[in-house]
């Protein structure tokens, strides 16, 4: 059910304002608490088709853990407001209270998809962080629970994880290269596209859901049955060692994961002076190309002989914000990766688990109660372009401009620049009658 219809500009503010994704809106309150449930199902009854209330109440059932009732209220109303953004939202939120992260995150994914305002994008790109996460430790502890089917199978030999290698030196200045090597292998080994390199965060989820301390993890039975729960039919692990900060050593192994209780090694050993630390990793990454049976074309040569950096003082930040991330100190990680960055700025690798961590260091472990509130600005916003569109005639773009007052331009120029052609393209669109997509 429509309100009674507002003047057209102060429509258009409302529109605006929740678009450019201010925090607060007219007419929002704070979240429902459970004493209200009575009151608001009283009125979604009379108005099944209420949107706003129907959020509303949906937001009070969250708050007394009424997840079901939740759940088939948002689904109804999805039958009538058909991909609408609150409701994707709130589909989300209801999914993470119960658990179904992969329902939350397609819904997440869909609203980002529509271009949210800055407000609501950066809180879904907080929570999809958080749930993709939680995913790769629910998969992990789903793999544990059939560890004996599992065991019985053959996972797939053109898979493969990369794990941190154990660092032996006495000097733990260099320990951080044990974290970062490998990353710069798992990279070298995806170059291709014919192997397809286990994902860094599963690989630790199954590390930390399984307990593993450095020592256990190198073991090659330790190594295979890793293989087996991560479906990887091959698993590179290994130890280095820099002796007084001038020569490196590395024994890896290709660890192959055959049929039930059966396994084979293929070690790769390497060693240089510290100063050719770089060089000593692409030979590394040759020398497993050739273990996992792989013959690289010149051209693919080429592309994995491309060097993320050569910097070892950037490595090393690296390699100390990768640590920090595995211990879930996401301030840390972001610190240490910004150093890799300064240290060398086409360190692309560390731009993007920098990003990554980023989101992560301000994201709370369980949504925020505004979000909720974020789902209500969506619906006004839904109401609001319903009676731009009722109205009759339909003011032109250069019109609403033009009698639009300064404060409301500037919302209208926060969402589309200052550009006046383009200010007036988006109005055209949402003043567009229904009818005429």
């Amino acid at each position: 059910m429509i309100p009674a219809r507002p003047p057209i500009l102060s429509v258009l503010a409302l529109l605006f304002l929740g678009v450019a994704g201010c925090a607060s809106m007219g007419g929002v309150t704070a979240v429902p608490s459970p004493d209200e449930i009575p009151g608001l199902e009283s009125r979604i009854a009379s108005d099944p088709e209420d949107l706003e209330t129907g959020l509303r109440l949906a937001a009070a059932y969250r708050g007394a853990e009424r997840y079901d009732e939740a759940a088939v209220l948002v689904d109804r109303l999805a039958l009538v407001y058909e991909d609408d953004l609150g409701l994707l939202v709130m589909r989300g939120l209801i999914a993470e209270d119960i658990g179904d992260l992969g329902v939350a995150r397609a819904s997440y994914q869909q609203v980002l998809g529509a271009n949210p305002g800055r407000e609501l994008r950066t809180q879904l790109e907080q929570r999809l962080a958080v749930v993709r996460r939680a995913e790769l430790r629910a998969d992990v502890r789903g793999a544990l629970a059939r560890e004996a089917e599992l065991a019985q199978t053959t996972p797939d030999p053109a898979r493969v994880g990369v794990f941190p290698f154990v660092y032996e030196g006495s000097d733990p200045t260099w320990e951080p290269l044990a974290e970062a090597l490998p990353q710069l292998l798992a990279t070298d080994l995806g170059v291709t596209g014919r192997l397809t390199v286990v994902e860094r965060l599963r690989v630790q989820a199954l590390i930390d859901e399984m307990q593993l301390a450095e020592a256990n993890r190198i073991e090659t039975a330790t190594a295979a049955r890793s293989g087996r729960l991560l479906g990887s039919g091959h698993v590179v692990q290994g130890r280095l060692r820099i002796d007084d900060g001038q020569q490196v050593a590395v024994d890896a192994a290709v660890v192959e994961v055959l049929g039930p209780g059966a396994e084979g090694v293929d070690p790769v050993t390497a060693q240089d002076v510290l100063d050719r630390f770089f060089d000593l990793e692409k030979q590394l990454a040759f020398d497993l190309h050739a273990e996992l049976g792989i013959q690289l074309t010149p051209a693919e040569r080429e592309r994995i002989n491309e060097r993320q950096t050569e910097s070892i003082e950037a490595l090393l930040a690296f390699g100390r914000g990768l640590r920090a991330a595995n211990q879930g100190n996401f301030q840390q990680a972001q610190q240490s990766f910004q150093e890799a960055q300064e240290l060398d700025p086409s360190f692309s690798m560390a731009a993007e688990e920098g990003l990554e961590v980023q989101v992560l260091a301000s994201a709370p472990v369980t949504p925020p109660p505004d979000v909720a509130n974020v789902t209500q600005q969506l619906a006004q916003q839904r109401a609001a372009v319903q009676q731009v569109q009722a109205t009759n005639p339909i003011p032109s773009p250069s019109q609403v401009l033009t009698s639009a007052s300064s404060s409301e331009r500037s919302v209208v120029a926060e969402v589309t620049g200052q550009d006046r052609v383009g200010q007036a393209t988006l109005l055209s669109l949402i003043l567009r009658p229904p009818g005429n997509e």
